[in-house]
């Protein structure tokens, strides 16, 4: 130990002070490193998790995107598509009416069958009534040249 005239006390040799002042200095020195390097390395972490959250982001509103134009295709193809609770009455409806018109083309198909008979009946009744008319107008020409013949 030596008399230490500064301070006035005794200290042993080397100086504990001293030493444990330069191993703490050495200790905040290693300690303000470390935490210089742990900033640096969380502003980098922060950058990439930065980062990442962009491309998440335009990943993101990309898909929306894309859904958006989903919902778009599907409401367009939807209006192109009939309701059931529109559909169904509407169909019975024309099947109704269907029904009927194919009563009344059963009748109508009767009615061409019976006006045709006729015609086919009238037409050859017309032929006769011509040939009749025809043999008349000839026989009354025979009868008029005959009528001329014999009056001369």
């Amino acid at each position: 130990m030596r008399p230490d005239t500064e301070n006035r006390d005794v200290r042993p040799i080397p100086d504990p002070t001293l030493l444990t002042t330069a191993q703490l200095d050495r200790e905040i020195a290693h300690v303000k490193q470390e935490i210089a390097h742990l900033k640096e390395l969380s502003a980098k972490d922060r950058d990439a998790n930065q980062k990442a959250l962009d491309v998440a982001l335009k990943e993101m509103n990309r898909r929306l995107e894309d859904l958006n134009e989903l919902r778009k295709a599907v409401e367009t193809d939807r209006l192109q598509f009939v309701r059931n609770d529109v559909y169904h009455p509407a169909h019975e409806e024309l099947r109704r009416q269907m029904g009927q018109f194919t009563t009344a083309q059963v009748g109508m198909a009767a009615d061409i069958k019976t006006n045709a008979t006729d015609l086919a009946e009238l037409k050859s009744s017309m032929m006769w009534l011509s040939r009749l008319v025809v043999g008349a107008l000839i026989s009354a020409i025979i009868l008029y040249a005959f009528q001329k013949l014999l009056v001369r």
